[in-house]
């Protein structure tokens, strides 16, 4: 059986520029953050909005981590649960 590789993404604050007057956004957690402008590029948590979108320039991304996750074995112990026998009870009716 070859081997699964699991992605995990690591998450860093979104970083936006506005073209429009030139500010730099970077998101804060649970909060709204604008630039201010007619624009009005604004980031909550992981959404990016504003009157014309391509007038925003998107600084970083996030990152790919490879690292992390199931291994093989327990891969292979989710697999061997999920194909288990389900027995049925039977009761009596009075």
């Amino acid at each position: 059986m070859r081997e699964a590789k699991v992605r995990m993404l690591k998450m860093e604050p979104i970083r936006v520029r506005c073209r429009s007057c030139n500010k730099e956004i970077r998101a804060c957690a649970g909060k709204t953050v604008t630039c201010g402008c007619a624009n009005m590029t604004s980031i909550k948590k992981d959404v990016i909005s504003a009157v014309d979108l391509s007038q925003v320039i998107m600084l970083n991304t996030y990152s790919v981590n490879e690292d992390g996750g199931l291994s093989t074995e327990q891969i292979e112990w989710q697999k061997q649960r999920s194909k288990r026998k389900i027995r049925k009870l039977d009761f009596e009716v009075r």
